[in-house]
């Protein structure tokens, strides 16, 4: 697969794509006559091995040449996204060939030193071939990559690696019939085996690159940069999902945004506009599309709750202010606190008025449901911790037994007309969430009043632990 282009990097050119890949056949097609009429002159099976994969070439770029043409196909109905894939399809053939090679190259190279079966004239022009092959390979190696990186074309891109694997097998093969020469026939197989091993390894990186494309696997970095790119657009609230994926090297992306649900919809396609222009800008070529949520300013919402509320005389407090978005509109629910002498129906009613204002003041808000709640008054209380003391004790060891306490070094008791009251203050680590430090405290409220029914009231005072 090729690289993820560079920022500000321009479209893909199909022909040029096209051009390249059908100048690198015709070149193929000289090499494979070469070096198959000097194989089968001078005997050798590393060349002979070479000429199968320069045979082998010309049909797997043959199969670039026509993914490429199919590639640069507009969407259709059948292929709404275009049919960009058919160069990593192209790139994942040239895989299974060139394992098929390298597992008959290795075949044939144990047969031959198993048995010694080894007839091999290193002939002059054998080097010639070899020597000239190489710097064709090379050069069409380079020139195939670098219209791969700019066009962003997998195919060249698998092309040029396979081109690369036969310089480099070439010069095995090179250096196979020098020993060969110099009375070493074996050292021809050996180098077959190395060719096999070499080939294996580069397909293998081949074929995974293809296959990541195939499954649509996102470049490293390229949710996160996109993601950034979207946040820095005036009016997007939220990033809530991006999905990136290349076919054919161009990049098709998705974005999710929050926009604020009082934003006008003229504005919010404005604001989608330039998202998508932004992500243009850094990818170019690429099809963006960008999906828009309403944001139910839940904060805001909150805000404006406690205030109708506090404009209630009888509502003492609100809180638990839960907001929730639904297709008919938001919806609100809440705890209030009313004195707790007021009897059902008379609570029920104020409940509903305020449940009415609520949604008068904030359109948006088609229902609120309140739980009721009852205020209790202050009461005054004695200190009693030293006549509880037995209580003082099991309440520290059931704190300092909490995973998140890290010492509990004070417990008072008070009692007051309602029953026992503790106050109790521990230490925890700072990094810790309040949620953790709530929960800890939740654990010790319940086990306290399950063993102890008269204390009425727990509270767990949490502070960090100081520094030594």
């Amino acid at each position: 697969m090729a690289s993820p282009p560079a920022p500000g990097a321009s479209a893909p050119n199909p022909s040029r794509v096209r051009k390249a890949a059908f100048l690198s056949v015709v070149i193929t097609l000289v090499l494979v006559a070469a070096k198959a009429a000097t194989a089968l002159a001078t005997g050798s099976l590393a060349l002979l091995s070479e000429a199968a994969n320069s045979a082998l070439d010309v049909g797997t770029t043959l199969v670039t040449f026509i993914a490429v043409r199919i590639a640069a196909r507009p969407p259709d109905h059948d292929h709404p996204y275009g049919h960009g894939k058919a160069e990593n399809l192209a790139a994942l053939l040239q895989t299974m060939v060139l394992v098929g090679l390298a597992m008959y190259i290795a075949v044939q190279a144990v047969f031959r030193l198993r048995t010694g079966a080894a007839d091999i004239d290193a002939a002059w022009y054998a080097f010639v071939v070899v020597i000239g092959s190489m710097a064709v390979d090379g050069w069409r190696s380079t020139v195939l990559r670098k219209v791969a990186r700019e066009e962003r074309s997998p195919a060249l891109e698998a092309d040029a690696l396979n081109f690369r694997s036969d310089l480099l097998s070439s010069a095995t093969v090179l250096i196979g019939l020098v020993l060969v020469r110099l009375g070493y026939p074996a050292v021809d197989a050996i180098a077959s085996l190395a060719i096999a091993g070499y080939v294996a390894w580069m397909s293998i990186r081949m074929g995974r690159s293809s296959i990541d494309t195939l499954m649509d696997r996102a470049p490293a970095g390229s949710t996160a940069r996109i993601g950034q790119i979207a946040s820095q657009v005036e009016g997007v609230e939220e990033v809530r999902r991006v999905r990136v994926r290349y076919v054919g090297g161009e990049p098709q992306t998705d974005v999710v945004i929050a926009i604020s649900r009082r934003v006008p919809l003229e504005r919010a396609h404005d604001v989608c506009e330039e998202v998508e222009r932004l992500i243009r800008e850094q990818e170019p070529g690429a099809d963006v599309v960008v999906h828009v949520e309403p944001l139910a300013d839940e904060k805001k919402v909150a805000q404006q709750v406690e205030a109708v509320a506090l404009r209630q005389p009888v509502v003492a407090e609100v809180h638990n202010i839960v907001v929730t978005s639904h297709p008919g509109g938001d919806h609100i629910s809440l705890h209030a606190k009313f004195p707790a002498e007021m009897d059902l129906e008379q609570a029920h009613a104020l409940a509903d008025q305020l449940e009415r204002e609520i949604m008068h003041e904030i359109p948006a808000v088609v229902r609120v449901d309140t739980h009721l709640e009852p205020l209790v008054e202050g009461a005054f209380g004695l200190d009693v911790t030293e006549s509880h003391m037995l209580l003082a004790q099991w309440t520290k060891q059931l704190a300092e037994r909490q995973p998140e306490v890290h010492d509990c070094h004070e417990v008072m008791i008070s009692e007051s007309q309602e029953g026992l009251a503790i106050v109790m203050h521990c230490e925890a680590e700072a990094k810790l969430s309040v949620l953790q430090v709530h929960d800890a405290s939740t654990r010790i409220e319940d086990a306290t009043h399950l063993r102890w029914p008269e204390v009425k009231r727990v509270t767990v005072h949490f502070e960090p632990v100081q520094g030594d």
